[in-house]
């Protein structure tokens, strides 16, 4: 039942029902030193926004300030996915009608991948404006949809979200849907604790991931990596929207085929603070590579857990049993001996293990992209960082080269978006239209 159709007992008594649970996903997401009993101050206020769309360019969402960025930017790929790819509708040809389509299902899609079973939605049971955080905490309700139900609603909940505290009720919703337990249990020890920071307001990696796979792991290699005898979470499968970070270039992690290769072009993009999108019409960017040289990187990366390019030899027996290849004792001693590690350092090197076990891989791998030329189109929905404060894609061509003396002859010092994308395409090079290249 509809709550805008809810008599006043009825609200009341949903509200006093959720309160418990809203209570700790308030601390889970703000931290333990907020509570809905005291007020969150200006991050709340970041945050106090609905899903409007730019009159700029149609199916773009606004994000109004600092902060909501890891619930926006997500929203905005699934738009993208929609409209380009689910529905083949051209960018610049979108009706009104369409856009609140696609956000309708973008929202769903979210949430599903969350939770295939109970939908938990936090709303306001009816429109209301200019509430401080405790207000607002203790006019949440919370209802509970199966995925028929939430289909039958998601118009409603999607006009209803376009309000103030929009997104503050789809962060809610996502935190219950998949629980606060499990979303504590998903980030771990090593994890922060709270999901939004308490000092700039932005969303951390848990927070993202938890919207991009259905699982708030703060890591963000694939499968399950064991350091010091701790298991850490990582991504466990390809998902739909994919996702680059500036931490990589800087060589504060490394992100896995998971993420960086998803199932549609669409990659969310890091900085230190905030995310971006990057998106092209150009499927091809996702084909498959089942590649020996991308799992041999990936077997490899298991037991090179800090991405410092070697592991020891004495794992080196379990990397070719990953890969199914030989891996009898002698054998393998005779290839550390006389080919991996003549010095006997303890340690094999990466380009030594490909060269030894995988010969050609280097110059083969990646051969599909080689001097591949396509259109990308970069979203940046924060409006300060918009010429003008308009919201609009920037579009660029973009070039992937054979080799690396190509994109010295084409390049001048790469900007902060150029590097993130090179995690990636290590040739890339984009000539963006117009206004100066983005940093």
């Amino acid at each position: 039942v509809s709550t805008q159709s809810t008599g006043f007992e009825d609200v009341m008594e949903l509200q006093t029902a959720a309160l418990p649970q809203i209570s700790a996903a308030c601390e889970l997401i703000w931290g333990s030193n907020f509570s809905t009993e005291s007020e969150i101050g200006n991050i709340f206020e970041q945050w106090s926004q609905g899903f409007t769309f730019s009159d700029d360019c149609k199916s773009a969402l606004v994000q109004e300030k600092g902060g909501p960025c890891a619930v926006i930017v997500p929203a905005q790929a699934y738009v993208i996915k929609h409209l380009l790819f689910d529905s083949g509708i051209q960018l610049e040809d979108v009706t009104d009608e369409q856009r609140q389509k696609a956000l309708e299902q973008a929202i769903q899609s979210i949430l599903l991948n969350i939770s295939s079973e109970t939908i938990h939605i936090a709303q306001l049971p009816q429109q209301l404006t200019s509430l401080s955080s405790v207000e607002f905490h203790r006019n949440l309700v919370l209802q509970s949809f199966n995925p028929p139900e939430l289909s039958s609603h998601i118009s409603e909940l999607t006009t209803k979200w376009g309000n103030d505290f929009g997104v503050l009720s789809f962060l809610y919703s996502i935190v219950l849907t998949r629980g606060v337990e499990n979303v504590v249990s998903d980030i771990g020890v090593m994890g922060d604790p709270s999901l939004v920071d308490n000092t700039f307001g932005h969303g951390n990696q848990s927070l993202l991931n938890l919207i991009l796979t259905g699982v708030a792991t703060p890591n963000v290699f694939d499968y399950t990596r064991t350091i010091d005898g701790m298991d850490l979470v990582g991504v466990a499968k390809k998902n739909d929207i994919g996702f680059l970070t500036l931490l990589e270039a800087l060589r504060y992690c490394k992100v896995g085929d998971f993420l960086k290769c998803p199932e549609y072009p669409i990659w969310i993009v890091g900085s230190e603070s905030h995310l971006s999108l990057l998106f092209s019409p150009e499927r091809s960017l996702c084909a498959s590579d089942d590649s020996l040289f991308k799992r041999a990187r990936a077997a490899f990366d298991t037991f090179d857990c800090e991405g410092n390019g070697f592991i020891p030899v004495t794992d080196l027996p379990k990397v070719l049993e990953k890969l199914d290849m030989f891996s009898d004792e002698g054998y393998v001693d005779m290839m550390v001996k006389e080919q991996l590690d003549p010095d006997g350092t303890g340690i094999v090197l990466f380009p030594a293990f490909i060269d030894a076990f995988v010969p050609g891989a280097w110059e083969t791998q990646d051969e599909a992209f080689q001097n591949k030329m396509f259109v990308v189109h970069h979203y940046n929905g924060l409006r300060q960082s918009n010429c003008d404060r308009k919201v609009a894609y920037r579009i660029g061509a973009a070039a992937i080269y054979m080799e690396y003396n190509q994109i010295m002859e084409a390049s001048t010092a790469p900007t902060a978006l150029l590097r993130v994308l090179r995690t990636k395409w290590p040739t890339i090079e984009i000539d963006w239209q117009s206004q100066p290249s983005i940093s």
